[in-house]
């Protein structure tokens, strides 16, 4: 099992992208994308799972490239991004949150850790369930990303438990291998953009 974080985003405007639409890769995030891609082309994949947002879709779409017994990618909206009503707002505000708008949400309805927890973990029994003993990537986002990453290592639900410092980059992708029964036995980061331009 393989789950990545998608390319670096075209963000002029420096906002909190969130699930924002038409929010793709810049060329770099096509060049991380590509890296990636690379990575894994030697590992038959039987599946790509994607975040609906674009960002997501077109990493997984260059993943998809390189692997020609797959002929799509699926969509699947336990990947996607987290809500929250900060959205659309100056990173520099975030910056006077600490990054954390978990403590500090805008509104009653944003995600809080538990739900995107819950939802990425759905999302993994599904996938473990479907596809048992193969090699499978979802490409989702940063946020969720970390903390299902943090959840099956058994890390507090609490922000300084599951965001590293610094955050991880753009395009890292975990393997995560589980015995029969759901259990982690094994845990791996690579960041293979960096890995290439060593």
């Amino acid at each position: 099992m393989w789950l990545a974080r998608h390319g670096e985003v075209h963000n002029p405007s420096e906002l909190l992208y969130g699930r924002l639409p038409r929010m793709g890769l810049s060329l770099e995030g096509e060049r991380q994308a590509r890296a990636l891609a690379d990575f894994l082309a030697p590992r038959p994949l039987s599946a790509i799972y994607s975040s609906p947002l674009l960002r997501a879709r077109r990493t997984a779409a260059v993943i998809l490239e390189r692997q020609p017994g797959l002929r799509r990618v699926r969509i699947d909206s336990g990947l996607i991004e987290v809500r929250t009503a900060w959205e659309g707002h100056p990173l520099k505000a975030l910056e006077q949150i600490g990054w954390d708008f978990y403590t500090h949400p805008r509104d009653p309805e944003d995600d809080s850790l538990q739900i995107i927890r819950d939802r990425m973990q759905r999302w993994l029994k599904r996938v473990l369930r479907r596809h048992p003993g193969s090699e499978v990537v979802g490409v989702s986002h940063g946020d969720p990303v970390l903390i299902l990453v943090g959840s099956v290592q058994g890390a507090p639900l609490e922000p300084r438990a599951l965001f590293p410092q610094p955050y991880i980059e753009p395009a890292t992708v975990y393997r995560m291998r589980f015995d029969a029964n759901g259990a982690l036995h094994e845990i791996n980061m690579h960041v293979p953009h960096a890995q290439a331009a060593a």
